[in-house]
């Protein structure tokens, strides 16, 4: 207590026990020093215990996220791999050194290899076939340098040493700024090749049908024009004369009826034969169809030179032809053009050799003829035709005439084509035959084209509007019009002043309107198609597009030609042809119309070749409005039954 009060034992207490007293005062001192310091050495361990316990709870929770973190990305991974392996196409990743350290299950089963192939160490370059190494090498080194590779194709070759085409893309895979890979797919082609090539051989075969004669194998007609363009080309270049003649055997028919067409094919073969032998190279020899023949002499010096080949032709014609037991006597009769004293371009010539034909004709035959003045007169008649036709559409001569196109699956009336008729004032009916040739040489077709459109049109809507049955109307579009500027907009006009309806309308065009300009022909198609226009290739077969060009087409419809059709049954090289322009049409998704079908047979075989319509005189001739809405409800043919005409006065006009 009275340490309490301030005074210490040594002064309350005597010496001794002052002495005594000090004494205690440092044994408690020491224990209070001792006790503090153990107090404070127990509350810094208790401090670093918790920090302790903290730190291994943050460790934990840490430890617990990165597991977790890594459990994550290992699901994540799998995931992505199983995702991947369902892919229609393989996918790999190599390192930088090209070896493939992942290769999806596609790939695995395209190239033919195994999971376990991968660990050894698989390098990529083993997956290609050796001659495309360097490249491989080289388009992956631009890889690594951070080029994209995109669709470039290889050959893969698989493990069992077979290969098979194939589409690369690639790009480089890279971690924290650094390239440490490869990523690419592969995409097997081979079914594409295959198509590819089935195609290219589809369109050899094609061209070869559509340029040659295959009982022959002279060139056919299309061949033989291109050549004569040619020839009429350098004969003006340099100035020079040229001959074009006809040779038409005379009563060939008579073999043909009394021997049956398998020996009238082997006459003709025959005929070909003693004709290209007894030629010169440079002279083109054809064979345009039937019992017809053509050559064109390039370089003619004198008329005299072309009598003395015309003559050397009929003798070799009358060599006698065994056949079996036959020998066989033919004689032709020859028609002559001369360029430039009967014309200055493939129609004039032709038009006035086959003239001189008949001239030949009627002299008996075995003979040629050269064009007579009084034939060639009739260029005076061409100008009178030519000014009143320029006057025909003021005038209100031209009307159209519509023939029925029909679906053989159903036997209805599926469409209608327009066809223009000129009614003469004073002359009647001109067949078109003689005036569209001009219209085209002239270039009124462009005015007569616009007629034909705003007047089918024009009707088109008028059977709407009376509830007749819909129909698609076909309306022919000439060379001249798609050269025309204004094309477009001329035919966008016209479906809006007539109110017809563009999913009605079907432009037909010509193989040569399309093939003169293809890249500027598809800009224009492209508008029409996606006003709901349909879009026809007319006369397929007699022009020069190819297959690559006529993908381009956003075409939903081919027109077999008339020419075609008329001897599918007795001409194989017409039937080949036929049957494989169906067959083309039926590959590409278009719908096939056989024109000019006029007889049962010739139905019959459209039918076995599945063709999908026709139109002909064996249905219908081409009517005017009122006389063709009759026939909207009909039913012409039903694919079980023989058809039966609907018109039995089959006047010309088609």
């Amino acid at each position: 207590m009275l340490f309490l009060f301030g005074l210490s034992l040594t002064t309350a207490l005597p010496a001794s026990a002052a002495d005594g007293q000090q004494e205690l005062d440092h044994y408690r001192l020491l224990v209070w020093l001792v006790t503090a310091l153990l107090f404070l050495v127990v509350a810094v361990f208790l401090s670093i215990l918790r920090r302790s316990r903290r730190s291994r709870q943050v460790l934990h929770q840490e430890v617990s996220r990165r597991h977790e973190a890594v459990t994550a990305l290992k699901e994540s991974e799998r995931q992505f791999r199983e995702t991947v392996d369902l892919l229609p196409q393989g996918v790999f990743e190599t390192d930088c050194d090209g070896r493939v350290v992942f290769w999806n299950r596609c790939a695995l089963d395209l190239s033919g290899y195994s999971a376990e192939d991968l660990a050894g160490g698989l390098l990529l370059s083993q997956l290609f076939a050796a001659d495309e190494g360097n490249r491989l090498q080289e388009v992956f080194q631009q890889v690594m340098n951070g080029q994209r590779l995109v669709n470039s194709q290889f050959t893969v070759r698989k493990k069992n040493g077979a290969t098979l085409p194939a589409l690369i893309s690639a790009d480089a895979m890279a971690s924290q700024g650094q390239i440490i890979g490869i990523r690419g797919s592969v995409v097997d082609i081979s079914d594409r090749v295959q198509t590819e090539e089935t195609l290219r051989q589809n369109e050899a075969r094609l061209n070869y049908l559509a340029y040659h004669d295959t009982l022959t194998d002279l060139p056919n007609r299309a061949l033989f024009q291109d050549r004569l363009e040619h020839a009429l080309a350098r004969a003006r270049r340099f100035g020079s004369q040229l001959a074009l003649l006809i040779i038409d055997l005379d009563r060939f028919k008579n073999f043909n009826d009394s021997l049956g067409y398998d020996m009238g094919d082997q006459v003709l073969w025959k005929v070909a034969c003693q004709l290209r032998n007894g030629l010169r190279e440079v002279d083109t020899l054809a064979r345009i169809g039937g019992d017809e023949f053509v050559i064109v002499l390039e370089n003619v010096s004198s008329q005299a030179d072309v009598v003395t080949v015309a003559k050397k032709v009929l003798s070799l014609l009358v060599q006698p032809i065994r056949l079996r037991e036959h020998q066989l006597f033919l004689t032709a009769s020859i028609g002559i053009s001369l360029y430039p004293q009967n014309g200055e371009d493939v129609s004039s010539l032709m038009r006035k050799a086959d003239r001189a034909k008949h001239q030949a004709k009627n002299k008996g035959g075995d003979c040629f003829s050269f064009l007579s003045a009084a034939d060639d007169g009739l260029a005076e008649e061409r100008l009178f035709l030519e000014n009143d036709l320029r006057q025909a559409v003021d005038r209100h001569e031209l009307l159209l005439h519509y023939q029925p196109q029909i679906d053989l699956a159903s036997g209805r009336l599926v469409g209608v084509e327009a066809l223009v008729r000129w009614q003469h004032s004073e002359r009647g009916m001109i067949s078109p035959g003689d005036f569209i040739p001009l219209a085209e040489e002239t270039g009124l077709i462009v005015s007569i084209g616009e007629w034909v459109l705003r007047a089918a049109c024009i009707q088109g809507r008028l059977w709407q509007q009376a509830g007749l049955p819909t129909v698609r109307v076909a309306v022919n579009i000439s060379t001249w019009q798609i050269r025309q500027p204004d094309f477009v907009d001329m035919v966008e006009s016209i479906l809006e002043e007539s109110g017809f309806d563009p999913q009605l309308l079907e432009l037909e065009i010509t193989e040569s309107a399309v093939m003169d300009n293809v890249q500027e022909a598809v800009r224009i198609l492209n508008i029409f198609q996606q006003r709901g226009i349909s879009l026809a290739m007319d006369d397929f077969g007699t022009g020069y597009s190819s297959l690559i060009n006529l993908q381009r087409l956003p075409l939903s419809k081919l027109k077999i030609d008339r020419s075609f059709i008329r001897e599918v049954t007795s001409n194989s090289n017409h039937a080949a042809l036929t049957s494989s322009v169906i067959a083309l049409g039926r590959t590409m998704g278009l719908g096939v119309v056989a024109e000019g079908v006029e007889t049962e047979e010739q139905l019959l075989f459209l039918q076995q070749m599945d063709c999908a319509q026709v139109q002909g005189f064996l249905f219908s001739k081409p009517l005017p409005a009122r006389e063709v809405e009759a026939l909207f409800e009909r039913s012409f043919v039903s694919p079980s039954v023989s058809p039966t005409p609907v018109v039995t006065s089959l006047t010309p006009g088609d």
